[in-house]
């Protein structure tokens, strides 16, 4: 992989599908040989059904870092930066050419709420090794972070369960 040229992927917008359309370019790289990390803010500890299948996939390592982001009061936004710490620290060292892959996920909602400061994450971004791929997902792309990156694709909700009220299910949204 030395030779190789790596992009800076953000996959963004109110719609389903960002991190689905992340781990699936993982799986599709892991295929083909590149080593993997998918680096979860803002995920909690609680397993999803694709941390479960990801974890036997051979070159893709998962690490969920960060708490779950519940509400706007300050104390949440606090003890959230706090836990987002290990994730910044992790994504970081990740971009540093030891993976082919990089997947920040949720990495730009967590930006775009201000629990993790938008210029280290631009640091991080700039910092990457040439060869590393690099995708970011997460609602509410700042426009430094498209202009940074190389691919943006909007993930535009049109309909959804949840405004029937439905809640989600195994399998399908976790």
């Amino acid at each position: 992989m030395a030779d190789k040229v790596g992009l800076i992927h953000i996959y963004t917008g109110d719609g389903k599908g960002k991190t689905t359309a992340a781990l699936g370019q993982a799986v599709r790289a892991a295929g083909r040989g590149f080593n993997c990390i998918i680096i979860q803010f803002m995920k909690g500890k609680t397993e999803g059904g694709e941390t479960t299948t990801l974890s036997a996939v051979p070159n893709i390592a998962i690490e969920r870092l960060g708490r779950n982001f519940i509400g706007p009061n300050a104390a949440d936004i606090e003890t959230v930066k706090e836990s987002l710490l290990p994730a910044m620290s992790a994504a970081r060292a990740a971009v540093g050419g030891e993976y082919d892959l990089v997947v920040l996920d949720e990495a730009v909602t967590a930006a775009s709420l201000g629990v993790i400061d938008m210029d280290d994450l631009l640091r991080i971004i700039e910092s990457r090794d040439a060869s590393v791929e690099l995708i970011l997902t997460g609602r509410g792309a700042d426009q430094r972070l498209i202009d940074a990156a190389d691919l943006v694709t909007e993930m535009k909700q049109i309909k959804h369960p949840f405004d029937q009220g439905r809640r989600a299910r195994a399998g399908i949204e976790f």
